[in-house]
C-alpha cells in the first residue's frame, strides 16, 4: 500500500481528492460539513465517477454547516446524498473513497468539502492499494455502514431550499463600496479590458464588458460561489495569481476577478505579467 501526507493550502490535497475521484469508478464520500464553494473545486471529477458506476455523499446539516446550494449542487453532478445527524454525539468524519476494480483510494484527514481544501491549514494522509489490504478494507466497509446508518434519511430538497451560494457578508460589503465609489475597472494584463458591473447582489455580480454589448447579450452573472472561494484563497496563502484562478480553482472569470480583488483592502498588485495579487491584512 502506497501512503503519503497531503497539504492545504498548498494545492496537494486538493490534487490528491481530485485524482483520487477522477480514478474511480466508484465514489463515496463522507465529510461532515459541504458549501458549493468546494463542491465546485471538485464538481468536474465528482459528476464524471457518478456517471462511471456512482457517486455518495453523507453529509451532516448540524450546526447549519453543510448549505442547501452545495446539496444541490452535489446533486446535479450526479451525486447520491444522505444527511446523517445522530442526536447522541456529532458526525464529523473527512474520507474520500474511490473505488476501481480491486484497488482502493482514500484521503483521511482534517478537511471538509469547502474551501478549506485550498484555504485552510489542514493535512490529510492518502492511500492506495487492494481492497485486500486491512486498512483500506476496514475504511470501506465502515464507509458503507456509515451510508447504510438507519439514522441516515436520503436528502431531498425542499421548496425553500437556497440553490445558489451567497456572498459572505464582509466581503460583499467591501465589494459594493467599491462598485459604488466606481463600477467600472480593467483588467491588469497586457491589454486592459474594461468591465461594468452592473449590480452587486448576495448571489453574485451582474457584470457588462465590450463583448456582452457587441453581442447584446446584457450583463452576466459571476456567482457568488467564485468570489468566495478567490478571496479565501488569497487571505490563506497571502498570493493568488491568474494562472491558480484558472487551472487550480477553476475560476473562469479569472481576470474579472483578479481586477475586483486587487480594488479591495489588504491587496495589491504584486505582479501584471503574470498577474499576482499579494494580500496583507490590516492594509
Amino acid at each position: 500500500m502506497h501512503v503519503e501526507a497531503v497539504t492545504a493550502p498548498t494545492g496537494r490535497l486538493l490534487e490528491a481528492v481530485r485524482r483520487t475521484l477522477a480514478e474511480a469508478d466508484e465514489a463515496l464520500l463522507c465529510v461532515a460539513f459541504a458549501q458549493a464553494r468546494g463542491v465546485h473545486l471538485i464538481g468536474d471529477e465528482l459528476e464524471a465517477v457518478a456517471s462511471r458506476g456512482g457517486a455518495r455523499v453523507v453529509v451532516t446539516t448540524t450546526l447549519g454547516s453543510t448549505s442547501d446550494a452545495a446539496l444541490w449542487k452535489m446533486r446535479e453532478h450526479g451525486a447520491a446524498i444522505r444527511v446523517l445527524n445522530p442526536g447522541g454525539g456529532t458526525y464529523h468524519p473527512k474520507v474520500y473513497l474511490g473505488r476501481r476494480g480491486d484497488e482502493i483510494a482514500a484521503i483521511v484527514g482534517s478537511a471538509n468539502l469547502t474551501s478549506g481544501l485550498v484555504a485552510n491549514v489542514e493535512t490529510a494522509t492518502s492511500m492506495r492499494g487492494s481492497h485486500r489490504d486491512p486498512a483500506l478494507a476496514d475504511l470501506w466497509t465502515w464507509a458503507e455502514q456509515t451510508w447504510g446508518d438507519p439514522r441516515a434519511d436520503a436528502w431531498e430538497p425542499s421548496s425553500r431550499a437556497t440553490v445558489e451560494e451567497t456572498i459572505e457578508p464582509e466581503l460583499l460589503a467591501q465589494i459594493a463600496a467599491q462598485v459604488k465609489r466606481e463600477p467600472r475597472l480593467y483588467t491588469l494584463g497586457a491589454s486592459p479590458r474594461p468591465n461594468v458591473v452592473r449590480d452587486a447582489l448576495p448571489s453574485g455580480l451582474w457584470v457588462e464588458t465590450d463583448r456582452t454589448r457587441a453581442k447584446r447579450t446584457g450583463a452576466q452573472l459571476v456567482p457568488a460561489r467564485m468570489l468566495n472561494l478567490a478571496w479565501d484563497v488569497l487571505r490563506a496563502r497571502g498570493e493568488l495569481s491568474n494562472r491558480v484562478l484558472l487551472d487550480e480553482l477553476r475560476v473562469h472569470r479569472s481576470s474579472f476577478v483578479c481586477a475586483l480583488l486587487a480594488r479591495l483592502p489588504g491587496v495589491e498588485l504584486a505582479s501584471s505579467r503574470p498577474i499576482v495579487l499579494r494580500y496583507r491584512a490590516g492594509r
